[in-house]
């Protein structure tokens, strides 16, 4: 079991902030809350499913998240999104306290209710925990004491989202719930994706690629639909947060754009993320491997000379797309693979890249492109509407 935890701020005790300017909605970062409004068109108790006041509390010593309605019910908590790798499974751990009393004193429990508190996840990467595909733990009733909730599942996406719900039967006096430490890890060794492609296809690019430290990079971050509330958090080798500033917020062609900036100083691993509502929804990520030293290229000559054919599909493809594309250049015997600095290395007699949309991926693809870092390369843009558009093509072309 791995000793990381895949969650921003665990321990639900950072940097708490007003929830889209909500003052009655205090989270901490990373955090967003969620809430299930009362049933519409069907006479309800008053009672029933009040939205929760979110705040910060402070108890034993330590800041933890609260959510409360007193004198009523609700269905609510606080969700995170991670990255996860499709087909790997993952553990859940979560501390959970309630208060649940009809005594006007503090400190008193009389008459409690069942508080039903879980934790979930949606192991595609969705935000609505009222959808049926969010997997849940079983419910308990910490009421006056720490409880600790499991949960184990299967990723099926690159990004998941983190559900803790409560869920009170009755309205009392007092009725809150608290909320501190939560880890996430991985079941086994983890397989760490150096890019994520989130919804709406986001992507963030940078320049440089290949960063030598230090200097000032540029991140563009693109997606074809506007995220709320969005930001770009970079996470130095330390751990600790680095500053980003602002540049550009634009709309250009089919995509809205960001561009940020922020100092790269050391070297190592930084993880970068554009992220909406204060970090809790997880939009895209890239993780950047910095170095002083400049990295020559392996010449990559091969034992034998020869032409080589790489079909290069864009982040986007998903894999019906790949398997089109495998179909197509079995006749070729043609490589395909998803990185344009691949399909670019090698002293081979010839090197064509055949570019699948290359509109889909960040910034367009194109033969600049290549000629400046791969010169020599033979650059062919192919447009596809639909896989078996992509397979036919393959199968049919022949290099004039």
């Amino acid at each position: 079991m791995s000793d990381s935890n895949l969650l921003q701020n665990g321990d639900l005790n950072r940097d708490f902030g007003a929830y889209r300017h909500d003052e009655t909605k205090i989270t901490p970062a990373y955090w967003a809350p969620w809430w299930t409004a009362a049933p519409a068109g069907r006479t309800a108790p008053s009672w029933q499913n009040h939205v929760p006041t979110f705040e910060a509390h402070f108890l034993e010593g330590q800041l933890v998240a609260r959510q409360s309605t007193p004198f009523a019910t609700h269905v609510a908590g606080l969700f995170q999104q991670a990255p996860a790798v499709a087909g790997e499974k993952y553990e859940l751990n979560v501390d959970a306290q309630a208060w649940s009393s009809e005594a006007e004193e503090v400190g008193v429990i009389r008459d409690a209710s069942d508080v039903n508190i879980q934790i979930g996840v949606d192991p595609t990467g969705g935000s609505d925990a009222d959808s049926p595909i969010v997997v849940w733990s079983k419910a308990v009733q910490p009421v006056g004491k720490w409880e600790t909730l499991r949960l184990t599942f299967t990723a099926e996406s690159s990004i998941i989202t983190i559900f803790l719900k409560s869920a009170p039967q009755l309205p009392k006096r007092q009725q809150a719930v608290l909320w501190r430490r939560a880890v996430l890890r991985p079941v086994g060794r983890y397989k760490r994706a150096t890019n994520i492609v989130g919804p709406g296809d986001t992507h963030i690019q940078l320049d440089p690629e290949r960063p030598h430290p230090p200097l000032t990079i540029r991140a563009i971050a693109s997606a074809q639909r506007n995220h709320p509330f969005v930001e770009l958090t970079v996470t130095r080798p330390t751990g600790e947060e680095t500053i980003v500033m602002p540049v550009a917020n634009r709309q250009r062609d089919d995509r809205y754009v960001w561009e940020y900036e922020f100092a790269m100083v050391e070297e190592g691993l930084y993880d970068v993320r554009l992220v909406g509502d204060n970090g809790a929804r997880l939009y895209a990520q890239r993780l950047v491997k910095a170095a002083r030293e400049v990295q020559i290229v392996p010449s990559g000559r091969p034992r034998l000379d020869y032409k080589r054919v790489y079909v290069l599909l864009p982040p986007t493809a998903s894999e019906e797309w790949f398997v089109a594309a495998a179909r197509g250049s079995f006749v070729g015997r043609y490589t395909v693979g998803f990185s344009a600095d691949d399909a670019g290395l090698g002293e081979v007699a010839e090197r064509i890249v055949i570019s699948v949309n290359p509109h889909h991926w960040p910034e367009t693809l194109t033969i600049t492109w290549y000629q400046h870092n791969y010169p020599g390369t033979r650059f062919l843009p192919v447009v596809a509407n639909k896989p078996e558009d992509l397979e036919a093509w393959l199968s049919e072309w022949i290099d004039a």
